[in-house]
């Protein structure tokens, strides 16, 4: 897959490339900036919160369960002439397995949303990347349609960059 990579000087102008591009229905944009923007706090948000909510709520859900198997059907104990479904005893284990669920999938489902570990990509290699975390505002756009890379490139040359250049599709083939 092949791309442009842009760099601008200022936030405005990276909101303005990027309103540019999404005006003309441009895909595959990612931006790399030093801090977040303010449009990207108004998207829909992540589906992790909901999932660890769910992981959570099943695996404690899961363990009440087991341990009821285990106590009441598989194994009864008479002790002390307690009842058989004795369900106090089974809330502390059941919480902590929920609290282990929920934290396996959040940190599971960090990694899958975010793609990581990605040790390398092609767009590493592009010089805008090395002041992008610090002084600048980079977008790229990728795709494998050449007229499409061709018009994202007439938006951001209007929008005079500090810097533009092509991500090499000879880098994107290499096996990561």
């Amino acid at each position: 897959m092949s791309g442009i990579v842009a760099a601008f000087a200022t936030e405005p102008a990276l909101e303005q490339a990027l309103a540019g591009l999404r005006a003309d229905r441009i895909g595959a944009i990612e931006t790399y900036t030093p801090k977040a923007l303010e449009a990207d706090k108004e998207g829909t948000g992540s589906p992790l919160p909901l999932m660890i909510f769910i992981a959570g709520i099943v695996g404690a859900a899961a363990m009440f369960a087991l341990e009821t198997y285990a106590d009441v059907v598989n194994w009864p104990v008479n002790v002390g002439g307690r009842p058989a479904f004795s369900w106090p005893a089974f809330v502390p284990i059941a919480f902590e397995f929920g609290i282990l669920c929920a934290m396996t999938t959040g940190i599971v489902g960090y990694l899958v949303v975010n793609r990581l570990p990605r040790l390398w990509e092609p767009i590493d290699e592009c010089d805008a990347m090395r002041q992008a975390m610090r002084a600048e505002w980079v977008v790229a756009v990728r795709n494998d349609d050449r007229r499409e890379i061709e018009r994202a490139r007439r938006i951001l040359l209007s929008l005079h960059p500090l810097s533009i250049e092509e991500i090499s599709p000879a880098l994107a083939e290499i096996p990561a």
